[in-house]
C-alpha cells in the first residue's frame, strides 16, 4: 500500500513521495533491506520512491511525441498523468540519479515503460539525470535537493 505525501512543487511539475517505503539500496549481508518501518536510521545510500506529475498539458503532449520519434508504444498516452520514479541517494558523496519505472494515467492504470528522461537534446525535465550526479549542482532541478534534506538531514 502506497503512502504518497506532497514533496515538491513548481510551476512544471508536482511531486508525491512515500516516506514509507525509503530503501536501503546496498542491503545487508541477508539481504534484508531496512526500511522506514524498521525505525532505522537512514542508510548513506539509499532510495525512495517518486511520481512526478507534469502540470502543464504541453509537456504531457511532448512526451507523446518523443515516444513516437522514438518508435515507443503510445497507447493510451493520451490519458498520462504521472511517472514513477525510484530516486536513489547517496549521502556521503552527495549525489543522486532517478531511474523512471512505469508510466500511469489518471486512473492508475499502467500504460508502460518510462522514458521520460531518455532524450538528453530536448528533456521534459531540466535538471533530472538518470547517471550519478551531484545533488548540489546549480544545474540540478530543485526536486532533488528538496528530497534529500526531507530524507537525509
Amino acid at each position: 500500500m502506497w503512502n504518497w505525501k506532497p514533496i515538491f512543487e513548481d510551476e512544471e511539475i508536482i511531486s508525491y513521495c512515500d516516506l514509507d517505503k525509503i530503501i536501503d539500496t546496498e542491503g545487508g549481508e541477508d539481504g534484508i533491506f531496512a526500511s522506514m518501518e524498521c525505525y532505522r536510521p537512514i542508510p548513506p545510500k539509499f532510495a525512495v520512491w517518486v511520481s512526478l506529475t507534469f502540470k502543464k498539458k504541453e509537456a504531457a503532449k511532448r512526451y507523446i511525441e518523443q515516444r513516437k520519434g522514438a518508435g515507443l508504444p503510445v497507447t493510451g498516452y493520451q490519458r498520462f498523468r504521472y511517472t514513477l520514479c525510484l530516486i536513489e541517494m547517496d549521502a556521503t558523496k552527495k549525489r543522486y540519479r532517478i531511474i523512471p519505472a512505469t508510466d500511469y494515467d489518471s486512473a492508475d492504470n499502467e500504460l508502460g515503460e518510462s522514458s521520460i528522461l531518455t532524450d538528453r537534446n530536448a528533456p521534459l525535465v531540466e535538471g533530472l539525470k538518470t547517471e550519478w550526479a551531484s545533488i548540489n549542482s546549480r544545474s540540478t532541478h530543485s526536486i532533488v535537493p528538496a528530497i534529500f534534506k526531507r530524507i537525509a538531514v
